[in-house]
C-alpha cells in the first residue's frame, strides 16, 4: 500500500499559485442584481420561458479553476521516494580480522554484569560497531590455525554479522597467514580506502607473525589496526616491541590492548573515530514520479468540461 504521507515535491514553490484560485473563484462570480423589466404582472407571459436563475451555476466558474489546480500540483512534480541506492563512491573498505580459536570461549569478560565468553563479547562490540558504518562495505575473515572468510566486502551487513555469528571455533593461532588472506581479499579493489582491524587473543603458534607479511600491506596502502585482548595486559616496555605493535604501526595503523568488554568497545569507538570522513556526496533516491496522475486528470476534467459547454450547457446567441 502507497504511504501517501512520505510525498514530497520536486519544485514546492509552484503550490503558491494554488493560492490564486480562491480571487480567480471570486473574480468569475461577482455577485449584483440581474437585469430585469419591470412589468406589472407576469400572468399571461408563462409562456416565454423558465425563471431566469440567479447566478450562471456551480459549473461555469468552476470547471476551469478544478483542471486548472490539477495542472498546478503537476507542476510541483509530487513524487514519491521508493528507496536509496547504494553510492559506490561512499565509505571504505574494512576488513575485520578475527581470532576464532578455542581460547576465545575462555569466559572471563563481562556484559551487563554476566560473565561471558570473549567470542560473545567481541560479537556484540563487533555488531555494534558494524552498525556504525553504513556507508562501508566490510568483509569478515576469522581464523584459528588457517583463516577462512566468511563474508566478502558487501554493504549487506545483517547478512556479515549473521555469518559471524555461526562460525565455530577450532585450535591454533596463525596470526601471520590470517594478516595475508585478510590483505588478499581486500586489495582486490583498488578505488577506495582500506582498513584492517585485527583482533586476537594470543601469540603466533602457527605459521609466520604478523611482521613478516606486512610489507604486502604497506604496498597495497592498506592500513592495519590490531588488538590484543584478554584479562593479562602486557606491560608497555614489552608492547613497544609486541610483534602486533610493530606490524600496525608500519601500516599507518596503532596497536591496542583491551581486558574487558568496555575497553575493547573504546578500542572499536575509537578507530571509528579515527576512520570517520566527511563524504560530500549526492544522495541517491529512486522516485516514483506521481505527476502524470494529476495532469492526466487535470486534461480529462478540462476537456470533459469544453465538450460539455458545446453541447449540453451551449448558450445561444
Amino acid at each position: 500500500m502507497t504511504d501517501l504521507g512520505h510525498i514530497e515535491f520536486l519544485h514546492p514553490w509552484f503550490l503558491v499559485a494554488l493560492l490564486i484560485l480562491p480571487l480567480l473563484a471570486w473574480w468569475r462570480n461577482p455577485k449584483g442584481p440581474i437585469p430585469a423589466l419591470v412589468v406589472p404582472t407576469l400572468t399571461r407571459r408563462a409562456h416565454l420561458g423558465t425563471p431566469v436563475r440567479r447566478h450562471r451555476g456551480v459549473f461555469s466558474w468552476t470547471w476551469p479553476l478544478i483542471p486548472l489546480a490539477c495542472f498546478i500540483l503537476a507542476l510541483a512534480r509530487p513524487r514519491l521516494p521508493r528507496g536509496d541506492t547504494p553510492d559506490p563512491s561512499k565509505g571504505i573498505d574494512i576488513m575485520l580480522t578475527l581470532d576464532f580459536s578455542r581460547s576465545m570461549a575462555e569466559t572471563d569478560f563481562r556484559l551487563e554484569r554476566k560473565r561471558v565468553s570473549r567470542r560473545a563479547a567481541l560479537e556484540v562490540v563487533t555488531e555494534k560497531f558494524i552498525e556504525g558504518r553504513p556507508n562501508d562495505r566490510i568483509g569478515i575473515v576469522c581464523f584459528a590455525r588457517t583463516p577462512f572468510l566468511v563474508s566478502p566486502l558487501t554493504l549487506d551487513h545483517s547478512w556479515a554479522v549473521a555469518s559471524m555469528k555461526q562460525t565455530d571455533l577450532a585450535t591454533g593461532t596463525g596470526i601471520g597467514w590470517a594478516v595475508m588472506a585478510a590483505g588478499n581479499f581486500i586489495r582486490k579493489d583498488s578505488d577506495r580506502s582500506k582498513v584492517m582491524i585485527l583482533i586476537t587473543d594470543g601469540d603466533n603458534s602457527s605459521g609466520p607473525r604478523a611482521s613478516d607479511v606486512v610489507n604486502q600491506l604497506v604496498k597495497d596502502r592498506i592500513k592495519m589496526y590490531s588488538v590484543l585482548i584478554g584479562p593479562e595486559m602486557v606491560t608497555p616496555s614489552l608492547a613497544a616491541t609486541h610483534d602486533l605493535n610493530k606490524a600496525s604501526r608500519a601500516t599507518g595503523g596503532q596497536f591496542f590492548q583491551a581486558n574487558d568488554t568496555r575497553s575493547l568497545q573504546g578500542i572499536y569507538n575509537l578507530i571509528d573515530r579515527l576512520e570517520k570522513r566527511e563524504l560530500i556526496q549526492k544522495r541517491f533516491v529512486l522516485w516514483r514520479e506521481l505527476f502524470p496522475w494529476p495532469l492526466a486528470t487535470g486534461a480529462l476534467l478540462w476537456l470533459t468540461g469544453w465538450v460539455t459547454s458545446q453541447t449540453i450547457r451551449r448558450r445561444l446567441p
